[in-house]
């Protein structure tokens, strides 16, 4: 099995909707495949259970049979930095490796989606970055295309590699239509960025995982690590 972390530059970049078209993508080249979201905000109440939008659409796209309580064992009803709402002192690691562990017979590529961006607290103590290197796998890295995006990416760049995590990729997400010199600030990333781009998806207003996988090249995915 082939497990990626899908970290962000930001909150409301598109993780989950690159992580769904990653998805789709492997599907489509013959693969099985999922994905997984260890923790969640924002989630509502549905028939009695709390759920995720975001992992409803996981579940959506992958092609095999996922457990929604193993791949979203930490859900909240606020859409906040979860270490607000969590009233634990710590994540259970052990129980995400095992859930995840769970899935290497039935699926080639996992896709793990994080929440916010690549320094959010997931408690006081705990954050994304620490739940990457925990998991030991290779993070790709959406990058939401608008104003800022090179200062935020940049930084979310060095502080992976500063963390000696492996970044296996990126994605270009045009979340701005409007964004101006957007071809010098994907040229600029691109050269600056040693892990290979995987795709340039562009602005979608209803965003469609299945249009979008078009824009995404899984050939240049591979645990190859680019450290420095």
């Amino acid at each position: 099995m082939h497990s990626f972390f899908i970290t962000g530059t930001d909150t409301n970049i598109g993780k989950t909707a690159v992580t769904c078209s990653l998805i789709v993508k492997c599907i489509e080249e013959g693969f099985r495949a999922g994905g997984m979201k260890p923790v969640a905000a924002g989630c509502h109440l549905e028939n009695g259970y709390m759920i995720s939008d975001d992992v409803k659409k996981i579940i959506e796209v992958s092609n095999v049979d996922l457990n929604i309580k193993e791949i979203n064992p930490y859900l909240f009803e606020r859409p906040i930095a979860p270490h607000i709402s969590f009233k634990l002192n710590e994540i259970d690691i052990h129980l995400i490796k095992k859930y995840l562990r769970s899935f290497e017979k039935k699926i080639d590529y996992l896709f793990i989606e994080g929440v916010g961006g690549y320094a959010v607290p997931l408690t006081e103590t705990f954050t994304t970055a620490d739940l990457v290197e925990s998991l030991e796998i290779p993070v790709i890295l959406v990058v939401g295309m608008k104003l800022g995006c090179i200062n935020h990416t940049l930084l979310t760049v060095e502080s992976i590699l500063n963390k000696k995590q492996k970044l296996c990729g990126w994605v270009a997400n045009r979340v701005d239509e409007n964004m101006e010199a957007y071809e010098e600030n994907f040229s600029f990333l691109k050269e600056k960025i040693k892990a290979p781009c995987l795709g340039e998806v562009p602005y979608f207003k209803d965003f469609d995982p299945y249009k979008a996988s078009k824009f995404i090249d899984i050939n240049k995915l591979n645990d190859k690590a680019y450290e420095d």
